[in-house]
């Protein structure tokens, strides 16, 4: 009996023992909710009441990739980046409470952590960041997406009204009228001043309210008008920015009847008859941005009946712009290449975001996308293509790669080519550059001039000799980055090519004191192959120098940058393993003598250090887009500090120079 009754206690307190874990378990795992969908994150660390997530968390992960968002860091990294859709780059530092969002610095309540290889960021901080308003009430937390911004500018000849969302923003025009236009943004909510007034441009007010519930919010968003002006509606390379642009009085120098209240709406339309094309431009391709062929983008829109055709009130373009006719993809023998073509000359400026982003954009400004410019489907290592008018005078053409590929752009008298590259990416190349394509620029014969030093086109490979000997054991080659068309990273006007020739002379100046003969790929502000000539050609001719002329070693001297301020520090680069010991040397003694953040040595197959025969490296001095590191490396006597660093890297590396050859040798 005693022994029935032990039992059933020891049963009934093990029942008990199991309900009190329930609730236990589940205030440890709160329950979130985002588009719809609950989840619980299961990475968690609480620090002062501040909930930190671990960067692996799989939901974290998943939310991460409904934003767009890429996260990027390694154990043992200093900083936690994360690249959202727009893009901006979020900069955690570990052990820091400051974090970046783009230029902006902000405070968290928690600085991030590490824990068993993994960082640990506020989640706070971090959802605010991307854009989420965190809502609390009941067992679910609502991640709610937000308008994040409301932008106004007044751009001389009208208004641009720019509003910013966490998401991919839909507009659904809901009221329309000579002067208010009211749309719709579902699912998102915002925090932003109810009401703003402009008075200038044909604008009176922007009005922005949310109306419905936590999981269901509406945005509204009214522009007040003037009752002469034409609206237009324009969007960004990923969508999450989209633009209103106000052209005031427009209708002042119109005829009478023209004079009828007249709304142009974002929405396509049935491809018109060849009489109709006369007033009205064609449809646009789907997925496309409208076509832009006035300063206001007031073509390829549907007027209200009782307006009249377009071309009776479309003013004369401001300035001419260049025309973007067609986008054409080729095969190539090392890839894909993508001929845009011009009519007139456009300016323009690439951007090209490194593993494990690789996203790829150029802008060329002065230019209109006509409707024949339909981009292409393109095919591996191409996965997509997108063509926008991103404001009256701007074309960009975006793309998305599946890896880390290089990416150069060729302009020439017809346009300009986008070439990428099926080989995985090993050139260590501008992740930015600019140019001049079009009518009146250089043709791709004139481009193509003949590399510096007899460049051959046999050497465009890896050496295959481990062994390297140096026909020229008293040679080192010096290569001051960039250079030219290539200006490189470029922070309040300081160029990194200018900043890495002034090094590369007194680098030079050193070590023929000490006895060695110097070669510089360049000794002044030019580009080594050609100007506007591709990655692989213009460094393939800096290592051609130091290859045919059988150097002892060669050293790339660079300025790093990154997109916000946060990372700093000097780093030298590798790539072969008989470069390993000269990295470690010069690292060593930029360490101990320059005063920046020792950010060591890295095995990378950036193109110099690869191509290059003899034992090589390149070195990161410091970072231009750093407050502290900009300071350094715009004085001279910094400058002259690394200079010494290298030249005593290299005699820790190859000790003095070799006697000199005698004529009869």
């Amino acid at each position: 009996m005693n022994r029935f009754i032990a039992r059933i206690s020891s049963a009934f307190f093990a029942l008990c023992f199991a309900l009190l874990c329930v609730p236990r378990i589940a205030s440890a795992a709160p329950l979130w909710q985002f588009a719809g969908r609950t989840f619980a994150f299961t990475h968690v660390e609480k620090r002062d009441s501040t909930l930190l997530v671990g960067i692996d968390d799989p939901a974290l992960r998943r939310l991460f990739h409904a934003l767009g968002a890429i996260v990027t860091w390694k154990p043992g990294a200093r900083y936690v980046l994360v690249a959202t859709g727009e893009p901006t780059i979020l900069s955690f530092a570990i052990g820091h409470r400051t974090y970046d969002i783009g230029p902006l610095a902000v405070r968290s309540a928690v600085a991030p952590i590490v824990r068993g290889g993994e960082a640990y960021l506020d989640f706070d901080a971090l959802a605010r960041a991307l854009g989420l308003r965190k809502i609390t009430g009941g067992a679910v937390t609502i991640l709610q997406p937000q308008i994040t911004s409301l932008d106004v500018r007044d751009e001389g000849s009208g208004m641009r009204v720019i509003a910013r969302g966490a998401i991919p923003l839909q507009a659904r025009l809901v009221r329309e009228s000579a002067r208010q236009m009211t749309y719709a943004f579902v699912g998102l909510g915002t925090r932003l001043l109810h009401v703003r007034s402009v008075d200038a441009g044909g604008l009176v007010a922007v009005e922005i309210s949310q109306v419905g519930t936590a999981v269901h919010p509406t945005t509204y968003l009214t522009l007040d008008l003037d009752g002469t002006s034409h609206v237009a509606q324009v969007g960004s390379l990923d969508g999450r920015d989209i633009g209103f642009v106000i052209a005031p009085g427009a209708l002042a120098a119109a005829s009478p009847a023209a004079r009828a209240p007249q709304i142009v709406r974002a929405v396509p339309l049935a491809t018109p008859s060849p009489a109709q094309q006369v007033a009205v431009a064609p449809r646009p391709p789907p997925n496309a941005e409208l076509p832009t062929v006035s300063p206001w983008n007031r073509v390829a829109n549907e007027p209200l009946a009782t307006s009249p055709p377009v071309a009776e009130v479309t003013p004369a373009p401001l300035v001419a712009l260049a025309r973007v006719d067609t986008i054409q993809a080729q095969l190539t023998p090392s890839g894909i290449s993508l001929h845009v073509a011009l009519t007139g000359a456009a300016s323009f400026d690439w951007h090209h975001l490194r593993a494990p982003d690789n996203r790829f954009w150029i802008d060329l400004h002065g230019a209109t996308l006509t409707p024949t410019a339909i981009p292409p489907a393109a095919g591996a290592p191409i996965e997509d293509v997108r063509a926008h008018q991103i404001d009256p005078q701007t074309v960009r053409i975006a793309l998305s790669v599946d890896g880390a590929h290089d990416i150069s752009v060729t302009p020439d008298a017809t346009g300009l080519d986008i070439a990428v590259n099926t080989a995985p990416s090993l050139a260590d190349a501008s992740t930015a550059g600019t140019g001049v394509a079009g009518t009146g620029t250089p043709s791709v014969a004139l481009a193509a001039a003949a590399p510096v030093a007899g460049g051959d086109p046999n050497l465009w490979s890896v050496n295959p000799v481990a062994a390297y000997v140096p026909t020229n054991p008293r040679l080192i080659v010096i290569d001051p980055g960039h250079g030219g068309s290539d200006r490189g990273a470029v922070r309040h006007g300081v160029a990194e090519a200018v900043l890495t020739l002034d090094m590369a002379k007194r680098l030079r100046a050193i070590l023929e004191a000490r006895g060695w003969q110097v070669i510089m790929t360049r000794t002044k502000d030019v580009d080594v192959y050609a100007p506007y000539d591709t990655a692989e050609q213009e460094l393939q001719a800096r290592d051609n120098i130091a290859n045919r002329a059988g150097a002892r070693l060669l050293v790339s001297i660079h300025v790093n940058a990154y997109i916000n301020a946060g990372p700093n520090g000097t780093t030298t680069y590798y790539a072969k393993p008989i470069d390993l010991p000269l990295a470690r040397d010069v690292q060593n003694e930029l360490a101990a003598q320059v005063g920046t953040k020792n950010d060591g040595i890295v095995k990378s197959h950036l193109y110099i250090p690869l191509h290059a025969f003899m034992p090589a490296c390149l070195v990161e001095t410091a970072f231009l887009s750093n407050p502290d590191d900009f300071a350094l490396l715009t004085d001279p006597a910094w400058r002259q500090k690394v200079a010494v660093a290298i030249a005593d890297g290299i005699t820790d590396y190859a000790g003095a120079p070799p006697p000199a050859i005698q004529p009869q040798q």
